[in-house]
């Protein structure tokens, strides 16, 4: 009787793993043709973020001589946001187009790409590539003056219906530059991020696949 249990569980459990599966459709199924939505956020640094740095405080009392209670709380306090601050400045005075740099590599990326440059199109596609950059900053090395640029990318692709059928995030750096020269020379700052911004389109692109 143990054994005829153990069958049809095993059944159940492989009827249902079955049709699970056949609801699952990879992207790469599904999308026969995509385009690149013409807009790409760039949102804004903030004036201040978290510290990286926790800050412990403790409250006591005593209940009597031998009875004591505490209690402790941590905090993070905010800190400056300077150098996402002087990055965005630098950009803003350069007047270099962020977005430009981010829609010119994707769309080289595409197009270079032996799978995909037959599904990537201008226009009149059923689904749509969004491009967000939620955050980009300068990383200092601790013990010299250089830097590099990090550029976070998010990637969604929707549907027709405006579902989001696939979403992804990446973050690379750019190489090491002085971060004076960085700031103050239009043609470095330009090839720091898209070197950072091409790094993550190919990372992007990789991830597409796979899914």
């Amino acid at each position: 009787m143990k054994y005829i249990s153990n069958i049809l569980l095993l059944s159940i459990i492989l009827v249902f793993t079955a049709c699970s599966s056949k609801n699952v459709i990879k992207i790469n199924e599904e999308m026969n043709t995509f385009s690149l939505y013409k807009n790409v956020v760039i949102l804004s640094a903030p004036k201040t973020v978290p510290s990286p740095f926790s800050v412990g405080l403790g409250v006591g009392g005593s209940l009597s001589r031998h009875v004591g209670v505490s209690m402790g709380t941590v905090f993070r306090p905010d800190i400056q946001n300077d150098e996402a601050l002087d990055l965005e400045r630098s950009i803003a005075i350069h007047n270099v187009s962020l977005q430009d740099i981010v829609k010119d590599e994707f769309s080289k990326g595409m197009k270079n790409d032996a799978y995909y440059k037959n599904k990537y199109v201008a226009f009149g596609a059923n689904y749509q590539v969004h491009l967000f950059v939620p955050k980009f900053i300068i990383d200092k090395s601790i013990l010299t003056s250089n830097a590099y640029v990090k550029v976070f990318l998010d990637l969604e692709i929707v549907n027709r219906n405006g579902d989001v059928i696939y979403s992804d995030r990446v973050v690379n750096d750019s190489t090491y530059y002085k971060e004076d020269s960085l700031l103050n020379n239009k043609v470095l700052l330009e090839d720091a991020l898209r070197k950072s911004i091409k790094k993550s389109i190919q990372e992007l692109i990789l991830n597409m696949k796979k899914s």
